[in-house]
């Protein structure tokens, strides 16, 4: 035992024996000139110097605390940097208990640098504010003082949380650069956390090692007369063996929002934890935090914010009922929710529990509701219709990517209903918009799966084979100015139509704001109902040059579809996650201006992504001497694609572009 002891220490040592990457206050100034001499990448405004983070269990009054300690440089380049002279903490507090979290030891610094001599000037007390942000959330903000270009902030702080639960998260990239970011833990053996690292940037570091831990904490002992005096407490000391964990990365870029993702914590650099348990006596059973899904299911169940909700008796579960009548089951599910629709509006709040305090009833009386009062209504009432329907969790796509492997229900912000239909089927009911068909869930709720609740707990796939599709029918006519005049039809199908299934007003505007150099002379729409597409007819003109020319230059497929690759920059790190299938297709018929002839056309292109991933396709045909046929289709058939497969998706959409710009080019006889 001593000898492995004294080999767990040895390796401790070499683990934590490294010193801070930073010490507070300790900046000299030649260090700083150094600092603003050497380049900032991508010419940021501002960049994290070193941002540096640690967290330890200790003891306390009464048990045991975390204690985060955290210390960061940063430095601004450029006034519209001079926002990130603001830090915001968030402290979390029980409205029950009235524990809270405290920011302590708070100090921070500005340099500048004049010449040879660097100026040094404090954190001031009026510069730190505090504002609650919900019932259980405090901001904690503060403003260092005389930034201009060129200076160098430094704070420090320390966060004392008696809530074991609330092991701080660290986010190792930003919005700015980032030269040097690490967190170390030091955790004692009788507490458990799972962590959860996610980063599309390699790890300098990443170690774990084990170190001898102690620590002392006071339980207040009662006199005889139910009182507590301090001087009759009780101390312990307790030593175990502590797990370390140390993580760096250096050099990261700042965080880019790119087009098609979820949201951005899902790419951000971090790692996460839960407590998963507790075990001070390895002769006793540990005490799980983190429960299995079932146990959560079913906490879930008898929830009156939940499943509670679900038993309640309402006039719509009353209406729903005599629908039983209808024999084919999906028609009967459809059905239940026009119901729910005609008679609850959606307040476009994102939620898996009902509101405190409001009934189903109420929520009915009231007809409008949260996501969950809607959703939970649907099942209930799906159910008095003699249907076997259950609730499915899920997260949208703004609340970000489910960790399955973590049973944790704050990682859910909403419910659908799920029903089981004969032969193994099964159909997704939302209720909260009406501008879709019954078979589609809101395109925000696609987000890889959803866990079923009830006797049948299990993941279900969230993605629907439905697409987004936009089909352009063209007829023009060119004139000898190169002016393009006809009518041109748009047809929203799929996820497309519930997006333009809107007054024509709006649709028009809509339309001409993608549009800006067509004229649009009349427009009309047919959406006769959700199960249909939505269409809208337009009679424009594309103006041409001023005078006739001898050789005109047409480009009638880059004013319809695209004149520009959404996919910008070179390179990408992260996924390119679409929600829903994209199609794109136009077909054209242009019609030649008397007396000119074609000189020369495109050449016909057809490209494929590797392993059926999409394809482009671009045709030209003369079907008579006046008239000729286009036509172009992108079809993207996936809805996730890995960085590597970036490239070959932003080439696609290049030569795409690149094809629709080559220009017609038609000659005067």
């Amino acid at each position: 035992m001593l000898l492995l002891l004294s080999s767990l220490n040895g390796l401790c040592n070499q683990v934590l024996a490294q010193e801070a990457p930073i010490k507070f206050g300790k900046l000299e100034a030649r260090e700083a000139a150094a600092l603003l001499a050497s380049p900032t990448p991508d010419s940021a405004a501002a960049e994290v110097l070193c941002d540096f983070g640690q967290s330890t269990i200790q003891g306390k009054s009464e048990g045991f605390e975390l204690r985060f300690e955290r210390t960061a440089r940063l430095l601004i380049r450029r006034p519209a940097g001079y926002e990130h002279a603001t830090v915001r903490v968030l402290l979390y507090h029980d409205p029950k208990e009235g524990r809270r979290e405290e920011i302590q030891l708070l100090k921070g610094f500005t340099y500048n640098l004049t010449g040879a001599t660097l100026s040094k000037e404090p954190l001031r007390t009026e510069a730190v504010f505090s504002r609650k942000v919900d019932e259980r959330l405090d901001e904690y903000a503060f403003t260092l003082p005389n930034v201009r270009e060129g200076s160098i902030l430094e704070f420090t702080y320390v966060v004392r949380s008696p809530f074991l639960f609330n092991l701080q998260d660290w986010q190792f990239q930003q919005d700015i650069p980032v030269r040097w970011s690490e967190y170390r833990t030091i955790i004692p053996s009788f507490y458990r956390y799972k962590e959860l690292s996610r980063t599309y940037w390699p790890f300098t570091i990443n170690e774990t090692g084990t170190k001898a831990y102690s620590t002392t904490y006071r339980e207040p002992r009662p006199t005889g007369y139910g009182m507590t005096a301090v001087t009759q407490d009780n101390y312990y000391n307790i030593t175990t063996m502590a797990i370390t964990r140390r993580w760096a990365i250096k050099e990261l870029p700042a965080f880019r929002a790119e087009p098609f993702i979820t949201t951005r914590r899902d790419y951000l650099s971090r790692v996460d934890f839960e407590l998963e348990r507790i075990q001070f006596d390895p002769q006793h059973d540990p005490q799980f935090v983190v429960g299995s899904w079932a146990e959560i299911e079913k906490q879930l169940l008898e929830d009156e914010k939940f499943g509670q909700y679900l038993k309640a008796t309402t006039s719509l579960s009353t209406n729903a009922a005599a629908l039983r009548s209808l024999p084919a089951l999906t028609e009967r599910a459809q059905a239940v929710r026009q119901l729910v629709l005609q008679q609850v509006a959606y307040t476009s709040t994102p939620a898996y529990l009902v509101r405190p305090g409001n009934t189903a009833r109420r929520i009915v009386e009231q007809r409008q509701g949260n996501a969950a009062e809607v959703n939970l209504l649907l099942i209930a009432a799906l159910r008095a219709a003699g249907l076997e329907a259950q609730p499915l969790l899920l997260s949208t796509r703004q609340h970000g990517q489910i960790q399955t492997e973590l049973p944790l229900v704050s990682q859910f912000n909403y419910v659908v209903a799920y029903v089981a239909l004969p032969d193994n089927q099964e159909l997704l009911l939302d209720a909260t918009d009406a501008s879709l068909p019954p078979t589609l869930l809101p395109e925000h709720c696609l987000n890889a799966q959803g866990r079923l609740l009830g006797p049948a707990g299990r993941w279900v796939n969230l993605m629907n084979t439905a697409s987004h599709l936009l089909y352009i029918r063209a007829q023009l006519t060119a004139s000898t100015q190169g002016e393009l005049r006809g009518t041109i039809r748009q047809e929203y199908a799929g996820y497309a139509a519930s997006e333009h299934r809107r007054p024509l007003p709006e649709l028009r505007q809509q339309w001409q704001k993608e549009h800006p150099d067509w004229h649009i002379s009349k427009a009309e729409m047919s959406a006769p109902d959700v199960a249909h597409p939505v269409m809208l007819e337009l009679t424009a003109t594309l103006p041409g040059a001023e005078a006739e020319a001898t050789t005109l230059y047409l480009r009638p497929l880059q004013h319809l579809l695209m004149a520009a690759n959404p996919f910008r920059h070179a390179e990408r790190s992260y996924p390119v996650d679409f929600a829903t299938v994209q199609r794109v297709e136009c077909v054209t018929d242009l019609t030649l201006p008397a007396g000119y002839k074609v000189a020369e056309l495109p050449t016909d292109m057809q490209l494929v992504l590797p392993d059926g991933g999409g394809r482009f396709l671009f045709s030209i045909s003369q079907p008579t001497a006046h008239t000729l046929a286009l036509v172009g289709r992108l079809h993207l058939l996936k809805t996730h694609y890995s960085a590597a497969e970036y490239s070959a998706i932003r080439e696609l959409y290049a030569k795409a572009v690149a094809k629709f710009a080559e220009p017609i080019v038609l000659q005067q006889q």
